[in-house]
């Protein structure tokens, strides 16, 4: 095949099937790319006569010697739909249910604006488009396949910045794709990864291409950890999904993010409709948005992680600002003792306790039973830009910090008071578990948390938290 091909030609047979009859037999299959050092690649691969002694495999790439036998016989182009019909009556699935699946999508996405770029050949913008992720300090990322772990496969890797998005076409570009330079990215620990649930992208990284994922901030867990600040020290008893983030951290509407609520369905039922080539233009839409919003939501969550800090040291500024002049007098400033505004962190736990209490049911682990939509809070404005710049992310109003303050400050004495009674609290606390509204005591030890939350997400129970009470 001529190098220089006729690119409106390859539109028209790409994802066609495609009949190549050999000496020997013939196979028949999808084609789904052809490069252009004379080598085709073909996927749903079937064997017609006399061929059983042929080692093929699926998706393999047809040899030289092979494709110059091939002009002895006649090589033909179906219109695909034969395939069509064999893909619904080998699977025993109606392809009007995925097409509806698809509209459904397709109505989701349609009004969200986004630019990416299909990487499916290593020339000629397969190397800008690492050069580019090799200057980013934050990118987000995203994979599809079938059955994502150490023995599934990898069909597309998404990457976005704050300017550009990515979409790396794995199962055309093969293993290369990493060697070529998008190794060093996943590897660099000056990249900041941006992924929601990690575990299983790490998994088939380092167990099928040996890549070690390094600085990674996974939304998933940062969900966790903002619960457990939210609640006092409490953990939920159930991880959420990126649609159910995106919704509670960046108010997000649910019609904006329902795409994500239909792309798990469409892929349990379809498990190879990531491998279809040419992919449909709403799928690589939705692939596009998906890691598009992990920017903002990774910065929603920064900024709710850094509240506590923020309000101390707005406390700590104003201890001797707001104070009397007596004050600078007392032995207690110059001493090493912990100061009674960096005190007030326990009096706002305490206060989060009490009311995560109130607002969620504790179930025999000692979790904090979550709903499946939950309030997002209301202090956070919409989000829509997927910017990471400071400008752009969710500030904390100082009105709402001075007033959570001085409700901390007046609950001092009150907190106090409740100290002599703890024994007694814990004692009448109606739910049988673990935890009281004080923390455990001495006499209570916590137990080792189960799934469905993942365990080294419960680790998060750090030794602080566990002594607030004591």
């Amino acid at each position: 095949m001529d190098s220089i091909i006729d690119p409106g030609f390859l539109s028209r047979v790409i994802g066609k099937t495609i009949k190549i009859t050999l000496t020997t037999g013939s196979i028949q299959g999808v084609l789904i790319n052809v490069h252009p050092g004379r080598t085709i690649l073909i996927n749903k691969v079937e064997l017609q006569k006399d061929l059983e002694e042929v080692p093929v495999k699926q998706s393999e790439e047809q040899t030289t010697e092979e494709r110059e036998q091939a002009p002895t016989e006649q090589d033909h182009i179906d219109d695909g739909s034969q395939d069509a019909e064999r893909t619904q009556s080998d699977t025993g699935k109606p392809q009007d249910l995925r097409t509806r699946t698809l509209q459904v999508i397709k109505l989701s996405v349609d009004e969200e604006e986004v630019e990416y770029t299909i990487i499916d050949q290593f020339q000629p913008i397969f190397g800008p488009a690492i050069h580019h992720l090799q200057n980013q300090k934050v990118i987000s990322i995203g994979a599809v396949g079938q059955n994502i772990c150490r023995h599934g496969k990898l069909s597309w890797l998404q990457f976005a910045t704050k300017s550009r998005v990515y979409l790396f076409d794995v199962l055309v570009l093969g293993s290369k794709v990493f060697k070529n330079g998008l190794q060093m990215v996943l590897e660099d620990t000056g990249i900041l990864k941006v992924i929601h649930d990690c575990r299983w992208l790490g998994d088939i990284l380092s167990y099928q291409y040996g890549i070690i994922l390094n600085n990674v901030f996974d939304t998933q867990v940062g969900d966790v950890y903002l619960f457990s600040m939210e609640t006092g020290g409490f953990l939920p008893h159930r991880i959420r999904t990126l649609e159910e983030c995106l919704i509670h951290h960046l108010s997000m509407l649910p019609s904006r993010v329902s795409f994500l609520a239909h792309k798990l369905p469409l892929t349990e039922e379809y498990d190879d409709i990531w491998f279809d080539r040419p992919m449909d233009p709403t799928l690589l839409k939705l692939l596009s948005l998906e890691v598009i919003h992990l920017l903002p939501l990774r910065s929603a969550m920064l900024d709710a992680m850094l509240a506590d800090f923020t309000l101390l040291v707005e406390g700590y500024l104003n201890a001797f600002r707001r104070g009397t002049a007596n004050i600078l007098e007392s032995s207690e400033v110059s001493g090493s003792g912990l100061p009674k505004e960096l005190q007030q962190l326990r009096v706002l736990q305490q206060m989060r306790r009490e009311k995560a209490l109130k607002e969620y049911d504790v179930n025999n682990k000692g979790l904090l039973t979550r709903g499946k939509a939950e309030k997002a809070p209301q202090s956070k404005p919409s989000i829509t830009k997927h910017d990471t710049e400071p400008e752009n992310a969710v500030k904390l109003t100082m009105k709402s910090e001075e007033s959570l303050y001085q409700t901390m400050a007046t609950s001092a004495t009150h907190l106090e008071n409740q100290e002599k009674n703890h024994g007694a609290l814990c004692q009448n606390f109606p739910v049988r578990s673990n935890f009281c509204p004080r923390g455990p005591c001495d006499s209570l030890k916590p137990q080792p948390l189960r799934p469905p939350l993942p365990s080294l997400v419960a680790n998060l129970r750090m030794p602080s938290l566990l002594a607030m009470g004591k």
